[in-house]
């Protein structure tokens, strides 16, 4: 069986745990709360949703875990979350 590569990037607060979750051969980019999906983008969308936080190094096509920690970052206020 083909595994997919991922990454993921995970954030502990006091009462959930919130992730950052791209995979790297479909462009999906998913946040997850407690392993419940929060919101999920594909491409085009999920590229500028990194590079809009995280700057344009590869335009979000492969994001590095700090991009993605800027990303859950950036979420994790917009969802008042922390």
């Amino acid at each position: 069986m083909l595994r997919i590569p991922s990454l993921r990037v995970t954030a502990q607060l006091a009462d959930a745990e919130l992730c950052a979750e791209y995979c790297a051969q479909t462009g999906r980019l998913r946040i997850l709360k407690d392993d419940a999906l929060v919101r999920e983008w594909f491409p085009p969308n999920s590229w500028m949703a990194i590079a809009s936080v995280a700057g344009a190094r590869n335009w979000g096509t492969r994001p590095d875990s700090n991009e993605l920690r800027a990303l859950l970052e950036s979420q994790m206020s917009l969802l008042h979350i922390g």
